[in-house]
């Protein structure tokens, strides 16, 4: 696994990036996040524990998770929460990385997280950003979500319902951006990126390449 203090460069900037990067597609927003719902698809990549103690780490399934990376990685209106705040998680692993958060604080409600991740080009990565988890009575109903460059949005992730969401992409440049944006102060209490390799061709799009190929070779001939 690459080491995670390189891996996010920009985490909860408070304005946009401008470079353009691949096109990501959703999943549904799932609820009341277990350790079973955390992506081992692929190969590990990067987990990182939004809001702990950055010398703490720790593992669920084949995922090792380091702490503190998004509140360390800008200085200005990102702050770093430690709960406890969310209650359903039960002890271990997954209750450290509900009960901790990075977002971006009140003195710049209208931010817009910014999180640039080092890629392959030509790789195809599953990412999976876990919402921020509070389930206190001021912030349960607060919700945020997650662009690509483009514009493809994922669905509401709720804090106090446990929300995460996956998203997939082909790799076309070196770096893919992410935008978190939401109520008051959005934030996230966990990221995971798995690399799942170079991208296989669509079967229309492989049958293209044959068929140019095919094409050049009578030309030559000829």
């Amino acid at each position: 696994m690459k080491n995670t203090k390189t891996m996010i460069l920009g985490a909860f900037a408070g304005s946009l990036m401008t470079a353009q990067a691949a096109v990501v597609s959703w999943g549904a927003v799932g609820s009341g996040i277990q350790s079973t719902d955390i992506i081992e698809t692929g190969s590990p990549y990067a987990a990182i524990n939004g809001g702990a103690d950055p010398a703490s780490s720790f593992t669920i399934g084949t995922n090792l998770f380091t702490g503190g990376e998004f509140a360390a990685a800008l200085a200005g209106n990102i702050s770093n929460a430690v709960g406890p705040f969310y209650s359903p998680a039960t002890p271990g692993p997954l209750e450290a990385v509900m009960d901790s958060h990075s977002y971006i604080s009140g003195a710049n409600p209208n931010g817009v997280g910014v999180i640039a991740i080092p890629v392959t080009v030509g790789n195809a990565y599953d990412i999976q950003f876990i919402g921020v988890g509070d389930d206190r009575t001021c912030c349960a109903t607060r919700g945020q979500n997650v662009a690509d460059s483009l514009g493809n949005t994922s669905g509401d992730l709720i804090r106090g319902t446990g929300d995460w969401v996956v998203g997939n992409f082909v790799a076309d440049s070196e770096f893919q951006q992410f935008f978190v944006a939401g109520a008051i102060d959005p934030g996230l209490s966990g990221l995971v990126v798995r690399d799942l390799g170079p991208a296989i061709p669509e079967p229309g799009s492989a049958l293209l390449s044959l068929v140019g190929l095919l094409g050049l070779t009578a030309r030559r001939r000829r």
